[in-house]
């Protein structure tokens, strides 16, 4: 009798052990919590650019370029943790002075919110449930915050989608008098003159074939701008070289940063330099 006793308690004993053992082995471990998962690029300061697309008769690739624009801006101009992007579309033609149908400023766009981090608990059930309770309301507050950061970049988004309608909708009238491609330059020149970023472009969209010359103009300054040709035009091969080599010379005696010439399917293919 003695004997079933001890057994019977022996086994009561055990399994006690093991209900504790299950009670307990979440102890230290609460249940898992949400923990979104968010990132933000590296800070892009502000841009500024200027694109200068030459007219038909001598080109003729003005639609498609306007489009590459657009569709670069739409993704850029867009971008959260950035500083914006300043643009001036103008076109090449016999008087190419100022003429820039198109321009605006997008707005910076500030990284977004992290979440806050998930609490650690530690042996201390009640000290865990208040991390949780802490954290939860935390998150809440998050939620709202980013919730209302999704919201404007979508509203800033819609907004610059209507600004570069306006470029692909853009004309390009047909001009046969002339080509003034150094207008065009000296208004990019302009343009980006005055704006407080590290971040300047000016693209040409041209052949290149200019009927109006430096003297034409008078000294300019590029100093701190890189000047691509894209969609560089050409239809012959020892021209172009010593066109391209001429107009490096003219960009960078007046402080371009950096020329580098793309014909139509590089910058098909790559993409636009900014």
């Amino acid at each position: 009798m003695n004997f079933m006793y001890i057994i019977r308690r022996g086994i009561e004993s055990v399994l006690l052990i093991f209900v504790l053992l299950f009670m307990c082995s979440g102890c230290g471990k609460p249940n898992p919590l949400p923990s979104p998962t968010i990132s933000n690029p590296v800070y892009r300061p502000l841009i500024a650019l200027d694109v200068e697309i030459d007219t038909p008769p001598l080109y003729n690739l003005g639609r498609e370029v306007a489009l590459t624009v657009a569709n670069k801006l739409d993704e850029l101009a867009s971008r959260i943790n950035s500083g914006g992007v300043v643009v001036f579309v103008c076109r090449i033609s016999s008087r190419s002075f100022e003429d820039c149908p198109i321009s605006f400023k997008t707005p910076a766009i500030s990284a977004f919110e992290m979440p806050p981090p998930v609490p650690t608990c530690g042996s201390d059930p009640y000290q865990c449930s208040t991390l949780k309770q802490a954290y939860k309301k935390a998150l809440s507050s998050w939620q709202a915050v980013h919730t209302m950061q999704v919201n404007n970049l979508t509203s800033v988004r819609a907004w610059v989608h209507q600004q570069t309608n306006k470029i692909r909708s853009v004309s390009f009238p047909f001009d046969g008098i002339g080509s003034d491609i150094f207008g065009a330059v000296v208004t990019g020149a302009q343009n980006l003159q005055g704006i407080n970023t590290q971040s300047k472009y000016l693209l040409l969209a041209t052949d290149f074939v200019s009927t109006t010359s430096m003297q034409d103009i008078g000294s300019f300054s590029l100093k701190g701008v890189s000047v691509a040709a894209v969609y560089r035009t050409c239809s012959d091969n020892q021209f172009c070289q010593q066109s391209n080599s001429y107009w490096s010379n003219v960009l960078r005696s007046s402080g371009a940063s950096s020329f580098q010439v793309y014909s139509p399917a590089t910058s098909q293919a790559l993409g636009l330099p900014f």
